[in-house]
């Protein structure tokens, strides 16, 4: 079987599709399955069309309509995978629906207030056609798949979709001493930061603790749009002593801080379809406090702490026990480490994959 494999990034991102395919590729040539992978960022027209020419099955993992049309008029089947949430509507806020009531709601959503400029106006055209493009890429693909059970419910397809879980490869599947992890104790944060992020979350829950004359320390890894706002809110809440802003860093200096921290913590206040940092989290043995929301619960597995969305002083609540119990702490890690190495192993993820390309290609 020849299978190509799409996504719409470039090579040098760091985006969780990629680290998903990147996980894939190796496993499938294991099993003796021919793979080639392309970009439709930045390859260009003729190699797409020869790849599909070549191949038997194609595994998209955006809404490509024009590169979907294509396969199709090459006698292509498509199992695609959805990495993001399919409606601008379920951002932040989600409930579950039907097909039709997801779409009313969805127009609904993106029909500008009647006090908004003319130019933001004009822009719910584009957001329509954003949503043709997405639903009309949909229609082509002959299986439909989500790297959570949450992502895959939100979609309310007429049709099945499969969750396919994005994997991870175990770093370590040894117990981990206390003796390692550095003191005082570290929480991180890996990722953007925007206000999706909601790392003003995490440093509200750092200031409650420190009047608690709680000894740890807070690392924020990552860039973007709030940056500024963030280190002033940190001076603000008088919290500069034990918050450090290291910026972006590679994908091995993230692993071994986060292998060194007591917890990741991940205060999203969007519904995160399911974050890769809790499962890289999760490789190292690092325990994981999550905000419930979208699929991060699920990906986080039963072995790690939760707290109710924008609520920091729920956060801080998970964070002083992480401190007054910090072998507790460390064992949720090693457990988490278990689950997620049985339950998000590549191999795991390839054998449902080829399972579905066997339905579509006997």
């Amino acid at each position: 079987m020849k299978l190509l494999i799409q996504q719409h990034h470039y090579d040098n991102e760091i985006a969780g599709v990629l680290t998903y395919i990147y996980s894939l590729i190796p496993e499938l040539e294991v099993k003796g399955i021919e793979v080639k992978s392309l970009s439709t960022k930045q390859d260009y027209f003729i190699k797409w069309l020869n790849y599909i020419i070549w191949s038997d099955i194609v595994h998209m993992n955006s809404n490509h309509l024009a590169f979907a049309i294509l396969c199709k008029i090459l006698g292509k089947k498509i199992i695609i995978k959805y990495h993001y949430s399919f409606y601008q509507s379920a951002h932040t806020n989600y409930q579950k629906m039907s097909f039709k009531e997801r779409l009313k709601l969805e127009l609904s959503h993106s029909l500008p207030k009647a006090n908004y400029p003319l130019k933001w106006k004009l822009y719910t055209a584009i957001k329509w056609l954003r949503l043709a493009t997405r639903l009309m890429t949909a229609t082509l693909a002959d299986s439909h798949t989500a790297c959570s059970n949450f992502l895959a419910e939100s979609c309310a397809f007429p049709t099945l979709v499969e969750t396919l879980y994005n994997p991870i490869k175990i770093i370590n599947n040894s117990h981990t001493s206390s003796k390692v992890i550095s003191q005082p104790y570290q929480f991180v944060f890996v990722g953007r930061l925007d206000p999706s992020k909601g790392v003003d979350i995490l440093l509200k829950a750092t200031q409650i603790l420190q009047t608690e004359n709680q000894d740890f320390r807070v690392v924020i890894i990552g860039d973007g749009t709030e940056a500024s706002q963030l280190t002033r809110l940190t001076s603000d809440l008088k919290i500069t002593n034990c918050v450090s802003f290291l910026g972006k860093l590679s994908h091995q200096e993230v692993l071994a801080i986060v292998k060194d921290a007591l917890a990741l913590v991940v205060p999203s206040r969007w519904q995160e379809p399911a974050g890769y940092v809790v499962l890289e989290a999760s490789s190292v043995q690092t325990c994981s406090i999550v905000s419930k929301m979208g699929g991060l619960p699920e990906i986080a597995g039963p072995h790690s702490l939760f707290f109710k969305n924008e609520d920091a002083a729920e956060l801080a609540s998970s964070m002083r026990y992480c401190l007054n119990y910090p072998d507790e702490a460390i064992h949720r890690g090693f457990q988490s480490n278990q689950y997620v190495g049985e339950t998000f192993s590549p191999a795991r993820t390839v054998n449902q994959l080829l399972d579905i390309c066997r339905k579509l290609y006997p």
